[in-house]
């Protein structure tokens, strides 16, 4: 008995999950605030399955998507052109380009960030999990650290400083940097 090959819908639906985070960091490269990111990552979900019948799967699904992408932040460049926020085209387009072009060196830091991380006390670690990971504002932190604004961003500098330094190291050691 042989399997059924996927439908359309399943095989997008399998693409999107496995480059999901890539696409929202270009998003997010392309435009200031995670929320609207996030509108964009689902307003660019919405236009691949729209046109997934276009796709061809001999070719690379992210670059594919990445321009999908990159329309949908036009679209929303166009309705928010009174924002004060946004980037010149010129230097969105020079974002864009420049993001397709160090993806590999993106995810290999990415990759060894996650090292890095696991090397940090259990406290370092929940320090840097709330604010970056959880986004935890800094007067929450502060009650439950117990510690001062200027202890909590000092403890913060010194974790990425360190966090930065592990990431170059090793990348270094691995002939990557």
């Amino acid at each position: 008995m042989s399997a059924e090959p996927p439908s359309s819908t399943e095989s997008l639906i399998l693409l999107l999950t496995q480059h999901q985070d890539q696409l929202f960091r270009y998003i997010f490269s392309l435009v200031p605030c995670e929320a609207d990111a996030r509108d964009i990552l689902q307003e660019t979900s919405v236009a691949l399955f729209r046109k997934f019948d276009q796709y061809d799967a001999t070719r690379p699904f992210l670059p594919w998507a990445y321009r999908f992408a990159y329309l949908q932040v036009q679209k929303h460049r166009e309705k928010s052109a009174r924002s004060p926020l946004l980037f010149s085209e010129d230097v969105m387009d020079l974002i864009a380009n420049e993001r397709t072009h160090i993806e590999p060196q993106l995810d290999e830091r990415l990759r060894v960030l996650d090292g890095c991380l696991s090397k940090l006390t259990p406290q370092d670690k929940e320090l840097v999990t709330s604010r970056y990971a959880l986004r935890q504002g800094a007067e929450e932190m502060m009650q439950r650290f117990d510690m001062s604004r200027r202890t909590l961003f000092r403890n913060l500098e010194l974790l990425r400083q360190r966090l930065h330094d592990c990431v170059s190291r090793q990348l270094q050691s691995e002939g990557l940097a």
